[in-house]
């Protein structure tokens, strides 16, 4: 794939909260997985990845508490199927400091 442009919270603020959009698996069909991600500063705009256009958007996650923000993620990868249909990103979790 390729990288698209980055997108920051204006300065002073915070990332706080995001989604995912992920495709359901789709069998024989090639799967995609997770698709795009958007975020949440803690002014309130919203940041949002130039993903491709298959899938859904999950819910938001638990905001970071007040004061608080994004320190550090982790993801969820597949590993490779070999002879399978790969989908690369599968999910992400996103955490709070302050």
């Amino acid at each position: 794939g390729a990288w698209s442009r980055p997108e920051t919270c204006p300065p002073g603020q915070r990332l706080v909260s995001f989604r995912l959009r992920v495709e359901a698996p789709r069998g024989l069909w090639d799967d995609t997985a997770a698709n795009a991600m958007a975020a949440i500063c803690s002014g309130g705009s919203v940041l949002e990845g130039r993903g491709g256009p298959q899938g859904t958007w999950g819910n938001w996650s638990l905001p970071c508490p007040p004061g608080a923000g994004v320190c550090g993620l982790r993801t969820r990868l597949e590993p490779p199927q070999r002879g399978g249909d790969d989908t690369g990103l599968n999910d992400v979790d996103l955490y709070c400091c302050s």
